[in-house]
C-alpha cells in the first residue's frame, strides 16, 4: 500500500511542476532559445518518454515514442531510425540511453538491448527472466558491463554479447518488508565494487540502504542504513575513495571503501528525488520540494552555494561541462555557473509563448556546442549558448 502512495506523490510533484509553471514562467526575448531544428513527437503522452539522448560525433541519438533515431546535429536529418518493439500504450520505462564504442544500450521492462551506431540494427537483446522492473530506472556501466536494478535484485550484463554475469538478490539489512527495492545501482570502472541504494516498505513506513557488493563475484560486502524517517535511498555516485547518496532532506558520504559515514548534510525543509552527481570536488543535485540546485563540498559536505529558486521540481540528471551545470527541470532549461550558483541563461521551449503547455522534460544531452532535449511534445537541438 505504501509503495501506491509513493507512486502516487511522484505523480503529484510532476503535475504541481507543470501547474507551477503556469503561474511563475517568464517568457520573454531574452530567454527564447536558438532552435537549430525539432521535430514532433506525435501521440506522446504528458510525462512519458524522459530517456536522456547522447550526443557523439556530430549526431545526437534519441529514444522516444517508441523509437531510436540517429540525427545529425547540424543539419536535423534523420540518418536512421528503428522501431524498439515497444507496445503502442506503453511509454520507455528509462532515464538515460548509454553508449560505449560503437554500441547504444537501452532498457525497458524486462530487456535490455544495445543497438550499431551506424546504422541503428540491434546487436544484441537480453530478456531478464521473471525480472520486476523499477519505472524511469537509470543503468549505469563500466568498461566492460552494465549494470541496471530491479525490485529486489541488481543485474550484471556483458556488454559486448549481453550475457547476463550476475544476478543478485538484494536482502540484506532488511528490518520487515517483502521485497528491497534496487534504485540504479553504479558499477566502478576503477575496481570491483557495486553501490546499490534501495527503498523497502515495511509496517513502520519506508526505510533505505546504501549497499555494497563486489562487482565479479556478487559478495557483499557492507551496508549503511539510512538515518531518514520514512525515507529510501535513491541515488548515489563515487568519487576517488568516497561514495555519496541523498535520502529525503539529507545527503551522506561514506568511505566507499569501508561503509564508514564521513559527513551527513541536512538541507532543511527541502528533499532530493534526482540523480547526484560529482565533478571534481563538488557534489550536484536538484530538490523536488524547494526547486534548488545545491553544491555540496565533497570533503566536507558544506554546501557551497544554492542555485535560484526554479518554477518547478529538479528531478532530472544534471551534466557538468567546464565550469557550468545544466539542467532541465519540467519546464526551463537552465545553465548555473559552478563557481557561484549563478544562472547564466535559461530558456523554456520557443512555443511557449504562444502555447503554454509546451515543456522541456527530459535529462539534457550537452557537447559540441549543442543542447538535445525531448520534450513533452516535440524533440529539440539548441546551441549552446555559452559554447566557447
Amino acid at each position: 500500500m505504501k509503495q501506491k502512495i509513493i507512486t502516487i506523490n511522484l505523480a503529484c510533484i510532476m503535475l504541481l511542476t507543470c501547474l507551477q509553471c503556469e503561474s511563475n514562467v517568464e517568457p520573454t526575448k531574452q530567454l527564447e532559445p536558438d532552435v537549430v531544428w525539432s521535430y514532433n513527437l506525435p501521440d506522446k503522452m504528458a510525462f512519458d518518454d524522459q530517456v536522456m539522448p547522447v550526443v557523439e560525433n556530430g549526431f545526437t541519438y534519441v529514444a522516444a515514442v517508441r523509437t531510436l533515431k540517429c540525427v545529425e546535429l547540424e543539419s536535423g536529418k534523420i540518418e536512421w531510425s528503428t522501431e524498439l518493439g515497444i507496445d503502442t500504450n506503453r511509454v520507455i520505462r528509462s532515464r538515460k540511453l548509454h553508449h560505449s564504442g560503437n554500441l547504444l544500450f537501452l532498457n525497458h521492462s524486462n530487456w535490455v538491448k544495445a543497438f550499431n551506431k551506424n546504422d541503428g540494427l540491434l546487436v544484441w537483446e537480453t530478456i531478464i527472466e521473471n525480472f520486476e522492473n523499477i519505472d524511469l530506472s537509470i543503468m549505469s556501466q563500466n568498461n566492460s558491463s552494465l549494470l541496471l536494478g530491479g525490485k529486489g535484485e541488481f543485474v550484471k550484463i556483458n556488454k559486448s554479447t549481453g550475457a547476463i554475469e550476475l544476478r543478485v538478490s538484494v536482502t540484506q539489512l532488511m528490518f520487515g518488508g517483502i521485497k528491497q527495492h534496487a534504485s540504479d545501482p553504479i558499477i566502478s570502472d576503477l575496481d570491483n565494487y557495486i553501490y546499490v541504494p534501495t527503498g523497502y516498505n515495511t509496517a513502520e513506513g519506508l526505510k533505505g540502504n546504501l549497499l555494497c557488493y563486489n562487482s565479479i563475484t556478487g559478495e557483499y560486502l557492507w551496508g549503511f542504513q539510512s538515518e531518514e524517517d520514512n525515507i529510501a535511498v535513491s541515488t548515489c555516485a563515487i568519487e576517488g575513495n568516497i561514495v555519496v547518496f541523498a535520502s529525503g532532506s539529507s545527503m551522506y558520504a561514506l568511505n566507499r571503501f569501508t561503509g564508514e559515514k564521513l559527513w551527513k548534510t541536512k538541507v532543511k525543509n527541502d528533499g532530493f528525488w534526482s540523480s547526484v552527481i560529482i565533478d571534481r570536488e563538488t557534489v550536484y543535485m536538484g530538490s523536488a520540494a524547494l526547486s534548488f540546485m545545491y553544491a555540496f563540498d565533497l570533503k566536507t559536505g558544506i554546501i557551497k552555494w544554492k542555485s535560484e529558486d526554479t518554477p518547478s521540481s529538479i528531478i532530472t540528471i544534471p551534466t557538468v561541462v567546464e565550469n557550468r551545470i545544466y539542467f532541465s527541470n519540467w519546464a526551463y532549461i537552465y545553465i548555473v555557473n559552478t563557481d557561484n550558483g549563478n544562472t547564466l541563461w535559461k530558456s523554456l521551449p520557443p512555443e511557449y509563448k504562444d502555447d503554454s503547455s509546451y515543456r522541456y522534460i527530459s535529462p539534457v544531452a550537452v557537447g559540441e556546442g549543442y543542447i538535445v532535449c525531448i520534450g513533452n511534445k516535440k524533440v529539440y537541438c539548441l546551441t549552446d549558448p555559452w559554447y566557447n
